[in-house]
């Protein structure tokens, strides 16, 4: 049985061999189709870019410069260090691929706009470019449709322009304008576009042009898919991204626009966040400085009244003993009304939903709690940001911003409650002591109390102006999300046309043209034959 079918094959590998002209014309044909591609093909390349990621400190936590005693109390407050904050590649990796940030770059560089030339097989020009169309941000904001304009351009500076505007599929609105010079403005169908040249030699010269001109959406929509973003590593914040096309130059400048923008948009997250903490320290300050003013006219008033001038000599003989306990109860009283301002500011029903300064940070785990909340916050604005309210995360964002606000109550009130009672104790040491130099005019008593006063609301318009400086220089610091590692650049080696994939192609259209025909041939004259055969029966 082995050897008949030894046989058969055999054979029918020599009746294959016997149709060479068959073999022959297809490994032709195949020959001819892979060199048109190799030849008609642009050389295509990928370029390449690596960005480092880096992490902005919390904006609402930076580091004491020291302004006279705030540095001291801001140390006692636990508000003068650095929080961490950490980065997650996704968030940004989703951030980079928005259609929003695509967008903005398409309209930067103008590639809503692909110039070809005629019998040119579609190959889009970036450099040289004698003319240029754009539009200005309300229309391509409101551009739905697809244009092509047929330039004519002769030497004496006039141009011959048909445009067709794509309103449907089977459906086409066409115009022609005739412009005497350049720069010039034509309205296609209910948009405004403007032509002037790209290159002052143009203006001279005959030449034929064909644009296109797509919505910045549907062109950013593409080149989505053409970009590939990875991590470098998991255990880096490197991003590398690439691109590959056959105009090295917009390869290059797309991935540098794109991280200028990524860049750009973080900057501007980063100052709107800053706005509304400088708004809230900005409406703080000013009551506090009303209640400071308000303490010194009392002081300066009651030295008036009872003839006071040199009050800190005539006490010196207690200011020894009671120097500790009145800084301990400076500090509690300016602790106390931070933590209220905080407690006004989080249970305003209008800062639902708004970042909470963390103008007093707890010991103890209770410190993360206020944390771990304003960053729910700043997830869910990020991604409103990039998407809607409507977004199914915001909803979730919300609801974990809505259990986590019941910590930072808890965490608010025991803060009052530990302070109320740290605060009590102090006041019965007060009272020992004062109770111990009873024989001091009452005068100079009221005079300590007036000047405990006016220190708490120095010491607590310190603190809140050391954090409005030191936001301020956050934002000038000019720091980029973003920092490029690798400038794009342009590998050697072509990634397209392949050759291997023509001679891939060769064979395997060669033997599925010749085995499939010879196939067919077989099985057709083997079905006619049981079909005569049956015929004559």
């Amino acid at each position: 049985m082995k050897d008949n079918e030894t046989v058969d094959l055999r054979s029918l590998f020599i009746s294959y061999l016997s149709h060479w002209r068959l073999i022959g014309g297809s490994a032709l044909f195949s020959l001819v189709i892979a060199i048109a591609y190799l030849v008609i093909y642009p050389t295509t390349f990928e370029t390449d870019a690596q960005i480092l990621i880096q992490d902005d400190k919390d904006t609402f936590s930076s580091g004491s410069f020291g302004l006279g005693e705030a540095a001291g109390l801001m140390k006692s407050f636990g508000i003068g260090g650095n929080s961490n904050s950490s980065i997650n590649l996704d968030d940004e990796f989703v951030t980079i691929t928005s259609n929003q940030l695509f967008r903005t770059m398409v309209e930067r560089l103008g590639l809503y706009v692909d110039y070809t030339e005629p019998f040119t097989f579609g190959y889009r020009l970036y450099r040289n470019i004698p003319l240029k169309i754009s539009a200005d941000s309300a229309t391509l904001a409101s551009m739905e449709h697809t244009m092509e304009l047929d330039i004519h351009h002769h030497g004496n500076g006039k141009v011959r322009i048909d445009s067709r505007l794509k309103l449907s599929k089977f459906r086409k609105q066409k115009a022609s304008f005739d412009l005497e010079s350049l720069p010039a403005m034509i309205k296609v169908g209910p948009y405004d576009l403007k032509i002037e040249y790209a290159a002052q030699d143009a203006r001279n010269s005959d030449f034929e042009l064909e644009a296109k001109i797509q919505s910045p959406t549907s062109v950013a929509e593409r080149l989505v898919d053409e970009f590939h973003i990875e991590d470098y590593s998991k255990s880096s914040n490197v991003l590398q991204i690439s691109c590959q096309d056959y105009e090295k130059q917009r390869a290059k400048d797309m991935l540098s626009m794109l991280i200028a923008c990524y860049n750009e948009q973080a900057e501007n997250y980063k100052k709107r966040l800053a706005d509304k903490t400088l708004s809230f320290l900005n409406s703080r300050l000013d009551a506090v400085l009303g209640e400071l003013a308000k303490s010194e006219e009392a002081i300066e008033s009651y030295k008036n009244k009872n003839k006071i001038t040199m009050v800190e000599y005539d006490v010196q003989m207690y200011a020894a003993a009671m120097q500790e306990l009145q800084t301990k109860l400076i500090e509690l009283e300016s602790q106390s009304h931070l933590i209220q301002l905080m407690s006004d500011f989080v249970r305003d029903p209008q800062n639902k939903y708004k970042l909470v300064p963390s103008l007093y940070s707890p010991a103890g785990s209770e410190s993360g709690d206020l944390t771990a909340y304003n960053q729910i916050l700043i997830e869910r604005e990020r991604v409103i940001r990039n998407s809607s309210e409507k977004n199914p995360m915001v909803t979730t964002l919300s609801v974990q911003a809505d259990r986590m606000r019941e910590s930072v109550y808890k965490m608010i009130d025991n803060a009052q409650e530990s302070l109320s009672m740290t605060k009590k104790d102090l006041k019965d040491k007060e009272r020992q002591l004062m109770s111990k130099i009873s024989g001091i005019p009452q005068q100079e008593r009221v005079y300590v109390d007036l000047k405990r006063q006016q220190e708490i609301y120095q010491g607590v318009y310190l603190v809140l102006l050391q954090k409005k400086e030191d936001i301020e220089l956050t934002i000038g610091q000019g720091k980029e999300r973003a920092r490029v590692l690798d400038a794009p650049y342009t590998k050697a080696a072509p990634v397209a046309p392949r050759k291997l994939f023509a001679a891939i192609g060769i064979i395997a259209f060669t033997l599925f043209v010749s085995v499939g025909w010879l196939s067919m041939k077989y099985i057709v004259a083997s079905v006619w034959g049981d079909l005569k055969k049956e015929l004559r029966k």
